[in-house]
């Protein structure tokens, strides 16, 4: 058997790293009484494909889907019933969507992160950041230029890891749309998980991932986990700046507008201005110190 490349970027690497700093899981006892464990690895799986493939749907309880979670994030398998990564028109749709509704899927992600990962915990998802850039930086089938889209527009490998500042969402969505669109064949990274994992030392029992794994990432960077609108936000605080911003008082201006009103002095707010009314005039004023008529 040809020895695969190591370290592989593919799908089930990707989850694990994912399932390593996932949430707390319920306790065996929470389970016996037939609690749900909403994070768990299959419901992770599950939630990953929607974002390709939202129709999906996990099998019912008693069906395979947690032993093809188990095969897929070990690298066993690629695809099969219950794991459309093989489905072209639906990955295709995928990759259209992401370079022309990449908000609208990336909302998605952001959900993902705030139901399964271990967000209070800081360094856990710095830690996670760190693994997968460690992958994309030693995966010697990743050329310089290969594109990740962590927006519309994307960015070469050599860009990405030169970045000092990561938003999470944003990272693990352009890795998983580029394993989906470009990286089918996931049994490549068996090699890879072998690995990452200290082998089990009795039949049956689970392999151990390497806790250090990535820890030695050289370059310094700090990360959001959720995506910001900066432009929106800057257009907002420059028109906020706008109404803020008033005139000095000395040249503060009153317009004039010829109308009948009633002699009585009456003071009038509507659609945010100040209307002052007296005697044959209506003053328009935005701010003024003293007020004569």
């Amino acid at each position: 058997m040809t020895k695969k490349p190591v370290p592989y970027l593919c799908g089930g690497i990707f989850l694990v790293l994912l399932t390593e700093a996932k949430g707390k899981s319920l306790s065996r006892r929470q389970l016996r009484q037939r609690q749900t464990d909403k994070i768990s690895n299959r419901n992770m799986l599950e939630s990953l494909i929607q974002m390709f493939s939202p129709s999906f749907r996990q099998p019912p309880a008693g069906r395979t889907f947690e032993g093809d979670t188990s095969d897929y994030r070990a690298c066993k398998v690629s695809f099969g019933e219950n794991l459309p990564f093989d489905d072209d028109p639906v990955i295709k749709a995928f990759d259209g969507r992401i370079k022309s509704e990449y908000i609208t899927v990336l909302s998605g992600m952001e959900d993902f992160i705030d139901a399964y990962l271990k967000t209070d915990n800081e360094p856990k998802m710095e830690w996670l950041i760190k693994a997968l850039l460690t992958i994309i930086d030693k995966d010697p089938l990743l050329p310089p230029e290969t594109l990740f889209y962590l927006s519309e527009t994307p960015i070469t490998k050599t860009n990405l890891l030169a970045l000092d500042h990561y938003c999470l969402s944003t990272l693990l969505l352009g890795i998983w749309h580029f394993i989906v669109a470009n990286r089918p064949n996931n049994e490549d990274g068996r090699d890879t998980f072998l690995a990452i994992h200290d082998r089990a030392d009795e039949m049956n029992a689970k392999w151990k991932f390497k806790k250090d794994y990535g820890m030695d990432y050289p370059r310094e960077f700090d990360f959001d986990l959720f995506s910001r609108d900066e432009g929106v936000d800057e257009k907002t605080a420059e028109k906020d700046g706008e109404e803020i911003k008033k005139a000095p008082a000395d040249e503060a201006e009153a317009e004039v507008i010829d109308e009948a009103v009633p002699l009585e002095r009456k003071t009038i707010i509507k659609e945010g201005r100040i209307y002052q009314q007296q005697a044959e005039k209506i003053y328009n004023i935005e701010h003024i110190e003293n007020f004569y008529g």
